[in-house]
């Protein structure tokens, strides 16, 4: 969970916005210091307490918890956790800015009877009351400014998905047949297939199991990854009937994954890809390696293929270049894909975390 927050963290470019911001806020708030402080020195370095710690309340706030409190509805737990974050940050400072003023708590006592009013307002209105105010407004304005960001870029997203839905919609039009026609059509070659080619009858029933997933399970947002591994299964059978027989083809999926949900044809392209670019060489052996598991919440998909020199240069391109694109646009900040190509050997991973 860690390495997703801090992943989306840098890749969005985050860190320059808050570089900015503590770049203008301790600018401003320096110069504040110094119309109560006329040391420069000890002007600085209160300004360095204030400032990091609210920016590192502000970034635990913003990164962590709205993500994994506001987001999950868990409101309680979130405000909770805020409470502690700006209970911690602000008391740090009081406790910071009173060292660095030469005072302990201990002097409460000392100091009203020596500074009396004046020690009594500094203490309670700009010290206490000043630090936990200023965790809690620049905390709560940065919870305002990625609510509101992540509505832009979460409209930004469903726009671009609606214009993608509707060229894709457009682009089935184009080239749809009556699927009843097709399947009539299919189950006519079926019977004419005489029962002597049991192999044959068989590519045609797998044919027609991949048609009818596409045409009537893949307009759903997720299916039963079952279906979806069937799906694969069934490719996979069609393709060992062209490709060469002493061709290794190793199909493992973990039974702990059967009972979960994904959007549809975000393996299956994977696999394809396998297939396509897998080498047909005679001096060594050729394989693909496909298999799948859960581990720890994560749907992890992987798939090795030897490669050919003619076959390098595609097997990385356009076809995993739309994969990615999918899934950031399905699971954007809940996947990891990961490709290396050495020694005319493909190796692919694909981590997807189940909600």
């Amino acid at each position: 969970m860690f390495f997703i927050i801090m992943n989306r963290f840098f890749h969005q470019g985050r860190p320059w916005y808050y570089a900015l911001f503590a770049g203008a806020y301790g600018t401003v708030w320096y110069l504040f210091k110094l119309g109560g402080i006329p040391k420069p020195g000890v002007a600085l370095l209160s300004t360095a307490i204030d400032l990091f710690f609210s920016l590192s309340a502000l970034i635990i706030t913003v990164e962590i918890l709205v993500p994994r409190g506001i987001y999950k509805k868990a409101y309680r737990t979130f405000g909770f956790l805020y409470f502690l974050v700006v209970l911690i940050a602000g008391s740090a400072i009081i406790f910071l800015q009173l060292k660095l003023f030469g005072y302990g708590f201990g002097d409460y006592g000392k100091n009203m009877i020596r500074y009396k009013e004046h020690f009594f307002y500094w203490f309670w209105s700009d010290l206490v009351f000043g630090s936990y105010f200023l965790v809690s407004f620049i905390s709560l304005g940065g919870i305002a400014i990625r609510l509101a960001f992540d509505r832009l870029v979460t409209a930004n997203r469903m726009e671009t998905l609606e214009k993608e839905k509707s060229q894709a919609t457009l682009e089935i039009l184009k080239n749809q047949i009556n699927p009843h026609f097709l399947f009539n059509a299919l189950n006519t070659i079926y019977y004419k297939i005489d029962r002597d080619n049991p192999s044959a009858r068989s590519m045609v029933e797998q044919f027609s199991s991949l048609l009818r997933y596409q045409l009537y399970e893949c307009d759903r947002p997720e299916v039963e990854i079952e279906k979806e591994l069937r799906s694969i299964a069934n490719y996979i059978e069609l393709q060992k009937e062209r490709v060469s027989k002493s061709m290794i083809i190793i199909y493992d999926i973990g039974k702990e994954i059967k009972d979960l949900f994904i959007a549809p044809f975000i393996l299956m392209p994977i696999v394809e890809n396998c297939f396509k670019h897998v080498s047909q060489c005679t001096e060594h052996d050729n394989f693909i390696k496909i298999h799948g598991s859960l581990e720890d919440g994560w749907l992890c998909f992987k798939t090795v293929n030897t490669t050919s020199s003619r076959g390098k240069e595609g097997s990385s391109g356009i076809g995993l270049s739309n994969i990615t694109k999918r899934l950031e646009l399905v699971y954007p900040g809940s996947y990891r894909l990961e490709t290396s190509d050495q020694g005319g050997i493909f190796d692919l991973r694909l981590k997807i975390h189940m909600q």
